[in-house]
């Protein structure tokens, strides 16, 4: 079975269901999809064009990068000058970094699209150059990007699987070696999958860490509305436990709020490889070194602090030593040890679904 098929199994969905949602949202794009004229339908090269070469270079940026730049530029090409392949894939890229999965599966859906209505008259003209636009998809960039957002969200994950189905169909016509291989970024996308706790999971397996938040999604408080997916219940679950906490006296409803969201959901063990074990990542070590050394210099507080912030990223709360460090700073912060005996009688849940089920450390 392909990578992709292994998408379309993990969705739940049936492959033309996936292809009729990702269709149905291809009428936001109608003004995109609009010849540029009838004598030249998808325009000239942009090669040379001074606004395709400044979205190549924010794109080359190692950071600083302007996406919406990059976005606002996009579409000026796609909608006045060509139907680009290269235009097209930055933008997936500059809408995934700017708004994460969703703004992924938005650009997918106009690539898918652009493939659908305009084939091989889509630029860049040369084969090889057309095919590594398509590829880039999978590359690096891509998936530095969605590690930024590794919270899997399953209804927006259909519709990228729809759109990518589509996408491919659009190849079958051609020769095996012009067509391209997105085999890349299928890896990239089953990987974020089985990370987050595979499509059965109720809360993500993984979460965020602070400062990958990018700017602009770091301006706004957090306000509550309604949730519709197990990542809006761990982001709110975040904000009211970070209440919690910094009421007198509210640190321990605060954690077992965030233990009970990502404890308690857990039902099942996240998919496993062919050994047996997880593909959760493994703490970082920079992790373990620095709670290392709080632990050391006696430093309880904060200890307790970091404690709790790694309890609400990434599989920390699969990491025993965690819990440990947490305990021991309470015995050494609090007067008696009500509090940490509390703390111990909540670890049973976790042992039985952590100890040797991930990579070493988790």
């Amino acid at each position: 079975m392909s990578i992709l098929q292994n998408l379309v199994a993990a969705s739940q969905l049936d492959e033309s269901v996936l292809r009729q949602q990702a269709r149905s949202r291809q009428a936001q794009w109608q003004s995109w999809l609009a010849p540029i004229s009838d004598a030249q339908p998808t325009g000239d090269d942009p090669g040379y064009d001074d606004d395709f070469q400044r979205i190549r270079e924010e794109v080359n940026k190692i950071s600083g990068v302007d996406t919406e730049l990059i976005c606002q530029l996009a579409e000026k090409l796609l909608t006045q000058t060509c139907k680009d392949l290269r235009v097209i894939t930055f933008y997936v890229w500059a809408r995934l970094q700017r708004d994460g999965e969703t703004g992924m599966a938005e650009g997918v859906t106009l690539l898918a699209a652009m493939l659908e209505r305009f084939g091989a008259m889509l630029h860049p003209q040369r084969e090889r150059s057309c095919k590594s636009a398509l590829e880039w998809l999978g590359s690096r960039r891509m998936s530095d990007s969605l590690s930024l957002y590794p919270e899997v969200d399953m209804t927006t994950m259909q519709v990228i699987i729809g759109a990518l189905l589509l996408a491919e169909a659009t190849f079958s016509g051609l020769a095996e070696a012009s067509r391209p291989d997105l085999s890349g970024l299928y890896q990239i996308l089953e990987n974020r999958l089985v990370q987050s706790g595979g499509a059965h999971s109720l809360v993500p397996q993984t979460s965020r860490e602070e400062h990958d938040l990018l700017p602009q999604h770091t301006d706004t408080a957090p306000v509550m509305h309604t949730v519709t997916s197990g990542r809006d219940l761990l982001d709110q679950a975040k904000v009211l436990a970070k209440y919690l906490r910094e009421c007198p006296g509210g640190w321990l409803a605060g954690h077992h709020l965030m233990k009970s969201v990502r404890w308690d959901t857990l039902t099942e063990l996240p998919p496993l490889d062919a050994s047996g074990r997880t593909r959760l990542l493994p703490p970082k070590p920079e992790s373990k070194a620095h709670l290392k050394r709080l632990y050391l210099q006696k430093s309880w507080s904060e200890l307790l602090e970091h404690t709790d912030t790694l309890l609400a990223q990434g599989v920390n709360h699969l990491w025993l030593d965690v819990q440990w460090y947490a305990w021991q700073a309470l015995l050494k912060l609090d007067a008696d040890s009500v509090r940490a005996d509390i703390l111990c009688r909540g670890y049973e849940r976790a042992i039985g679904s952590s100890a040797g089920a991930g990579n070493p450390g988790v």
